[in-house]
């Protein structure tokens, strides 16, 4: 995506979409479907962006920053819904949102990182020490301590990778999405790990420490 405003179609739904990620969708709304078909059929992407409940009432705002999603693979379902695999690519940032149509649409231009001085390298160790470590409690706890997933040197890709991996509110992540530091987004991506892990080692070790259940067994006598 280049500098310049681009309209694009959008799709609120309750996931935080990063760069890099995987995301099967099922398509049954009428107007993501007509959605779809246009996307399909021009070979573009859509935008995804969180959709932020707002209050009581549960009224839906989209996010102002989101994500490309290209469409790489689908399957169309003979009454028109679409089961579709798609990859994150470009942030964006909505500068006008469009009413007028049968599917959401804004005007978008991309979100870029700023220039930052100095090396990321120690940031992006530590944030790999992180999640190393929050990967193999994770793993351990489904009972496959053998795991092998391809961690990235570039720190952007890396950051995005924690944030892909994250369990936290949706909100969080939102919120590291939204960062134009990759410096910021490794912090806060390897701060939100290490609480994680901290969180998941307290459950199991309060698993390990509890008590078997007591069996009264005096109505057998």
């Amino acid at each position: 995506m280049d500098e310049e405003l681009q309209r694009i179609p959008l799709f609120p739904l309750d996931v935080v979409l990063f760069p890099g990620m995987t995301l099967p969708l099922h398509v049954f709304e009428p107007r993501y479907r007509e959605m779809t078909k246009v996307c399909l059929d021009s070979d573009t992407p859509f935008g995804i962006v969180l959709a932020q409940r707002q209050d009581e009432q549960g009224e839906v705002a989209p996010a102002h920053v989101g994500t490309l999603a290209h469409i790489v693979d689908y399957a169309r379902l003979p009454d028109g819904r679409y089961n579709l695999l798609t990859k994150g690519a470009d942030r964006f940032e909505v500068v006008e949102y469009i009413g007028a149509g049968p599917y959401p649409q804004a005007k978008v231009r991309a979100l870029r990182d700023m220039d930052e001085p100095g090396d990321l390298q120690a940031l992006a160790s530590a944030a790999t020490h992180a999640l190393d470590g929050y990967l193999r409690i994770v793993f351990a706890q489904v009972g496959s301590e053998d795991f092998h997933i391809e961690i990235p040197h570039d720190p952007g890709e890396l950051s995005y990778l924690i944030g892909m991996c994250l369990t936290c509110e949706d909100c969080e992540k939102q919120e590291i999405l939204e960062m134009r530091s990759i410096a910021q987004r490794l912090a806060r991506g390897a701060e939100v790990l290490r609480t994680e892990a901290a969180a998941l080692q307290s459950e199991n070790t309060l698993e390990d420490t509890s008590p078997s259940p007591r069996i009264d067994r005096s109505h057998l006598n």
